[in-house]
C-alpha cells in the first residue's frame, strides 16, 4: 500500500512537470511568432517607404519631361532688362516659333509661322516653316553709342502734303524713288515708292498715319526711325531704349503689325 501511494505521487509530479515544459513550449512559440510577425512587417513598411521613395522620383522626372517649350524671353541674357511682347502678330491658323542667337551682344531671332506648334530652334523650322521677318536687339557700351545708329531727322524740306489727322508731310524724289516724310513724336517715317508709282508713296503715307492714329508704336529713347515700302520690299523699324537698338526687318506689309507690339 505504501509502495502504491509512492508509485501515485510520482506520476502526478511527472504529469505536472510536463504540462509545464509543455506550456512553456507554447509560450515560446507564441513570443517567436510574434517576433516573426512584427519582423515581417517591419520589412513590409521599409520597403513600403522605398517603393514611395522610387514613385516619387519617377513624378519628378514625369515632371521635367512635361515641361513648357522654350519661350523666345528665354534667349534675352536676364541683365539686359527686356520683357518682350507675348502678342506678337501670327496668321490665323499658324504658330510662331522662331531661330534665335545670342553673339556678344546681338540676339537675333528669325521668326517663322508653321502648320504645327515647334519648339524654339527645333531643327524642322527652316524645313517646315515660312520665313515672316527678323528681330535684332544690339547691346551698346553707351546710350550715346546706340543713338548713332538711329536717324533723328526732322522733316522741313519738300513739297509739303496733308496727311490727315493735321500731320503734314514732306515729299521729294531721287534715285528712282519718290518718299513722304514727316515726324510723329520722336520718330522720323518715311514711305517710299517708285517715281513710276509716284501716288503710292503719298497713298502709303496716310495709310500709315490713318493706322497709328489707332495704334501706339514703342516709345523710343530717345529716337526711332520708321521705313514703309509701298511694295513692301524694304520696309524696316529702328528705335533706341537707352543702350538697346531694337530693328525689325523683312515683315513687309507686316511691319507696323509687329512694330505696334513692342512697348
Amino acid at each position: 500500500m505504501k509502495k502504491l501511494i509512492i508509485l501515485t505521487f510520482i506520476i502526478v509530479v511527472m504529469t505536472a512537470c510536463g504540462n509545464e515544459d509543455e506550456t512553456k513550449l507554447q509560450t515560446q512559440n507564441q513570443e517567436q511568432l510574434v517576433d516573426d510577425v512584427e519582423a515581417d512587417h517591419g520589412q513590409t513598411e521599409e520597403q513600403g517607404t522605398k517603393n514611395e521613395e522610387h514613385v516619387e522620383t519617377n513624378k519628378d522626372v514625369t515632371s521635367e519631361s512635361d515641361s513648357e517649350p522654350i519661350s523666345f524671353q528665354s534667349t534675352i541674357p536676364s541683365e539686359w532688362d527686356i520683357t518682350l511682347p507675348a502678342d506678337f502678330s501670327v496668321t490665323q491658323g499658324k504658330y510662331l516659333t522662331a531661330i534665335a542667337s545670342l553673339q556678344r551682344n546681338v540676339v537675333t531671332f528669325e521668326f517663322y509661322e508653321t502648320d504645327k506648334e515647334l519648339a524654339l530652334n527645333d531643327p524642322n523650322i527652316k524645313k517646315t516653316g515660312q520665313l515672316i521677318g527678323h528681330l535684332v536687339i544690339t547691346k551698346y557700351a553707351t546710350a550715346e553709342a546706340a543713338s548713332e545708329e538711329i536717324d533723328k531727322s526732322i522733316f522741313t524740306d519738300g513739297e509739303t502734303v496733308n496727311l490727315g489727322h493735321g500731320i503734314t508731310g514732306y515729299q521729294d524724289a531721287g534715285a528712282g524713288s519718290l518718299f513722304t516724310s514727316w515726324n510723329e513724336g520722336r520718330w522720323a517715317i518715311i514711305a517710299r515708292s517708285t517715281t513710276e508709282k509716284s501716288e503710292a508713296s503719298l497713298a502709303t503715307a496716310k495709310e500709315t498715319v490713318e493706322f497709328l492714329e489707332t495704334h501706339r508704336m514703342p516709345i523710343p529713347k530717345q529716337y526711332g526711325h520708321l521705313h514703309i515700302d509701298a511694295e513692301h520690299q524694304g520696309s524696316f523699324a529702328k528705335w533706341q531704349k537707352q543702350n538697346l537698338v531694337y530693328t525689325l526687318t523683312d515683315f513687309g506689309d507686316k511691319t507696323l503689325n509687329w512694330l505696334v507690339t513692342f512697348k
